[in-house]
């Protein structure tokens, strides 16, 4: 109850009490920086209630300096309770309910959170399938460089051949990056399963600059932070501490 009379003023402070009294009770009059109306107590010709616009707040000098907000104020005009005359106000300007509210930010949430899941998931299908693709590239070269080293469609050691043999030692050793067969380089690339620190993300970081370097896929600086952070966790752990969780879930 008391969140929604919190909400609820918050919105009346836009509306402002002047509104509020022209609404729901008469015009008020301006008298410098003041404005009044009859007091509903009193039959006095003079009006004696007095309504300021900074605070949204009234005052009735003709009841004993009985005072409040724009709620009070029509619990009094209206002789209701305040419950009541919140209701009233509510159903008037149609302001908003703190449950209502409430189910509007938690509905939001969870289609931010559904929206942050799907961009996530895109990415990772991005980033897969560049690596499938540059793979099957790397490959089809490898197979390219291989045929023409061993069919001898080169003098030996003429600059052709030595480019072949050149082009065939990257093309080879991107693909161990690529396809992670390297046990000098990552020894642990599944040690996660064991619960012990795991050599993924120093291949992750690998493959990355791979892939950029070809254009088939860049990550963001954000990425790379994240999956920087991990992989320094990751050397450092020692087996059977705590898993931290990667952001980049690749």
């Amino acid at each position: 109850m008391k969140s929604d009379f919190t909400l609820a003023k918050e919105e009346l402070s836009r509306i402002g009490i002047l509104r509020v009294s022209k609404d729901f009770y008469t015009e008020p009059k301006r008298k410098g920086s003041v404005y009044f109306v009859k007091s509903p107590a009193t039959h006095d010709k003079t009006a004696s209630l007095a309504l300021y616009p900074n605070s949204n707040r009234f005052t009735d000098f003709a009841n004993g300096n009985l005072s409040g907000d724009c709620i009070a104020f029509v619990a009094y005009i209206r002789n209701i309770n305040q419950w009541e005359a919140l209701q009233t106000l509510k159903d008037f300007y149609g302001l908003a309910d703190v449950r209502e509210q409430e189910k509007e930010e938690i509905k939001r949430r969870i289609l931010a959170q559904q929206e942050q899941e799907r961009r996530k998931e895109v990415r990772k299908q991005s980033f897969y399938l560049a690596l499938s693709g540059e793979i099957d590239r790397l490959k089809r070269w490898k197979h390219i460089y291989r045929t023409s080293i061993e069919k001898r469609l080169y003098e030996p050691f003429s600059d052709e051949w030595c480019y072949c043999v050149t082009e065939l030692q990257k093309t080879e050793y991107k693909l161990d990056i690529l396809t992670g067969v390297d046990c000098k380089a990552y020894p642990r690339m599944k040690a996660y399963h064991e619960n012990l620190p795991s050599d993924r993300y120093k291949w992750l970081l690998d493959v990355l600059a791979v892939l950029a370097e070809c254009g088939a896929f860049t990550a963001t600086r954000e990425e790379i932070k994240e999956i920087t952070a991990q992989r320094d966790f990751e050397l450092t752990r020692k087996p059977g501490a705590a898993v931290r969780r990667c952001g980049v879930e690749w």
